[in-house]
């Protein structure tokens, strides 16, 4: 029996510095067969070039070019020619270890898993990398116990980029990701539920690069609103699936940890943002957080005045 295609989709804007270490660590894959689906997603910089130039040296690489439309359009694009039975997404900023495929595969095939869960690395500008702290000992999850465990930060962190996922769970149920930020936060649970079973390993293999020009590095009002914008989407998302009352505890513990999340980051702009905006962003997420807390009703969110 020959081993199962993987897609690989890897959006690209403005990353020309690590566009080369994210394709080399993806081509230095010990697994075979991959697709890797290049989105160019109007990338103003050299990033073009460098696309150009991997896709004529290797054959299973194909790129897609569009206007920018933001990660979310980019994941979307890729996804919708992917032809794998399984499906991997890298950021263009980080990297993977060799075995990367190759282990999530051979747990996700023995395991008979819809999705596979592997742990990840921070990698610091200085070149020191910590294992995040993966908090659960289970092995293996069913998909609503998976996507309840995705609310809670240590236990399953929604995060897309550390999974290999079957693609069918994205193209059988019409599941796109939102135009926002925190584009994974309002998705994951979505599609972690639709899974049979959910595999786990706690080995690091995917390398989160921090640096202060990424999304999360560039913190303003719109990630304020678009934080809370996904929240919401799990909001209703756990509402239109009937599990308010049993979800209830998880829920709670993710919007408290939304609320910190957003505390932390509003505090620490003190050159950037006068304080007393501060106060009224600090007075808005407390507003909204109370809000999201309750059954979902429409138009909840406003924006920031």
């Amino acid at each position: 029996m020959s081993d199962p295609l993987v897609s690989i989709v890897v959006p690209i804007y403005k990353v020309e510095k690590y566009l080369e270490r994210c394709l080399d660590s993806i081509i230095s894959q010990i697994y075979r067969p991959i697709e890797v689906i290049l989105v160019n997603d109007g990338s103003p910089d050299g990033c073009g070039e460098i696309i150009r130039r991997y896709e004529l040296e290797w054959p299973f690489i194909k790129s897609i070019w569009q206007e920018n439309r933001g990660l979310s359009a980019a994941r979307n694009a890729g996804i919708a020619v992917a032809t794998g039975k399984y499906l991997a997404m890298i950021d263009s900023d980080d990297y993977v270890e060799p075995d990367f495929l190759s282990d999530l595969v051979c747990i996700a095939e023995k395991k008979n898993a819809d999705v596979a869960v592997c742990n990840f690395f921070f990698d610091f500008q200085n070149g020191f990398k910590i294992p995040f702290p993966l908090m659960t000992l289970q092995k293996n999850m069913s998909g609503e116990e998976a996507a309840k465990n995705s609310l809670k930060l240590l236990n399953l962190p929604a995060f897309v980029w550390n999974k290999l996922y079957r693609l069918d769970l994205f193209t059988k149920n019409g599941i796109l990701f939102p135009p926002i930020y925190y584009e994974d936060v309002a998705s994951i649970s979505k599609i972690l539920i639709r899974a049979r079973k959910v595999a786990i390993t706690q080995k690091p293999y995917y390398h989160y690069c921090l640096r202060r020009t990424s999304i999360t590095g560039n913190f303003g009002i719109k990630n304020i609103e678009d934080y809370l914008k996904a929240a919401e989407i799990v909001q209703h998302f756990i509402w239109d699936e009937r599990l308010w009352d049993s979800w209830q505890k998880p829920y709670q513990q993710f919007l408290r940890t939304v609320k910190i999340q957003l505390y932390l980051e509003i505090s620490l702009q003190k050159n950037s943002i006068p304080i007393n905006k501060r106060h009224r962003m600090i007075r808005y997420v407390n507003q909204q957080i109370s809000a999201l807390s309750r059954p979902p009703i429409k138009e909840q969110l406003v924006q920031i005045k």
